[in-house]
């Protein structure tokens, strides 16, 4: 199971769901009450970027589209990006990917 951890900008945990195949961090972040502001849902805007706590290399970043803004590695659009396909098909994929809110 591959679960995704949301942290506010003070570090509180926002909560925490399973991240879903073929499905983008934010669709999966609101599918679950999640709040990560957003607004273009095209990797323009900036409002849904999150930092990369833990795991940042299972994170496909360019998932549905690829990125306006240059990013760091521990960096990653929320609206266009998703867990790596491959990582669900890994029998014992078991971690927690953390990412901490920049608004």
């Amino acid at each position: 199971m591959i679960k995704i951890t949301v942290q506010g900008t003070d570090w509180t945990d926002l909560g925490t769901f399973d991240a879903k195949k073929w499905e983008t961090i934010m669709a999966t972040a609101q599918a679950n009450n999640v709040e990560i502001p957003f607004s273009c849902w095209a990797g323009a805007c900036g409002l849904c970027l999150c930092y990369i706590i833990k795991w940042w290399e299972y994170i496909n970043k360019a998932y549905t589209n690829p990125s306006f803004m240059e990013l760091d590695e521990d960096q990653v659009l929320t609206c266009i990006a998703a867990v790596k396909d491959e990582c669900f098909d890994e029998a014992d994929a078991n971690m927690e990917i953390v990412l901490k809110r920049a608004i």
